[in-house]
C-alpha cells in the first residue's frame, strides 16, 4: 500500500472514532457523567482537528480523501457503537479504538519512512504519543 492508501485507512477509521465520540458525548450517564461529558468532548474537538490534518495530507500528496459514508462503512476497521452504552463500556471503546488508529499509525509512518517522507513523519508521529497517552489516562479511570 501507498502512503495516501495508507492515510486514507487512517482517515476512514478516525471519521468513525469521531462519530462514536459525538455519541458517547451526548448520550454518556451517571456518577461520572460531568468528567465524561467533558472529555467526549474534547476528545471528538480533537478528533475533526487530525481528521481534517489527514486529509489535507492526502491532497498534498497527491490522493483524494475518503470520506464518503459509504468507503467509511465499507472500509471502517473502528468498531461503530449504538447510541446507548454504559459509560464504561464507552471508555473501553475508545481504548479499542485509540488501539486499532495506533496499529494505523505506525502502518503509515513504516510506509513513509520506506520512501523518504519526512513531512508525513513529522505530522504524525506524535499522534502514537497522544494516544498511548490516553490509553494510560483511561485505563487509569476504569481501575
Amino acid at each position: 500500500m501507498t502512503v495516501v492508501e495508507k492515510l486514507n485507512q487512517l482517515l476512514i477509521n478516525y471519521q468513525v472514532h469521531y462519530q462514536n465520540l459525538r455519541l458517547f458525548h451526548w448520550n454518556v450517564k451517571g456518577p461520572f457523567f460531568f468528567v465524561l461529558h467533558d472529555k467526549f468532548e474534547e476528545l471528538y474537538r480533537d478528533a475533526a482537528e487530525k481528521i481534517d490534518e489527514v486529509a489535507e495530507r492526502v491532497l498534498a500528496l497527491g490522493g483524494t480523501p475518503k470520506g464518503s459514508l459509504k468507503n467509511i462503512v465499507s472500509n471502517a476497521d473502528v468498531e461503530s457503537h449504538e447510541e446507548q452504552m454504559e459509560a464504561n463500556e464507552m471508555v473501553n471503546s475508545i481504548i479499542s479504538a485509540n488501539k486499532k488508529l495506533i496499529e494505523n499509525l505506525n502502518g503509515v509512518l513504516t510506509t513513509a519512512e520506506e520512501v523518504g517522507d519526512e513531512g508525513t513523519l513529522d505530522i504524525f508521529t506524535s499522534y502514537i504519543q497522544e494516544l498511548e497517552k490516553q490509553n494510560w489516562m483511561f485505563k487509569a479511570y476504569l481501575k
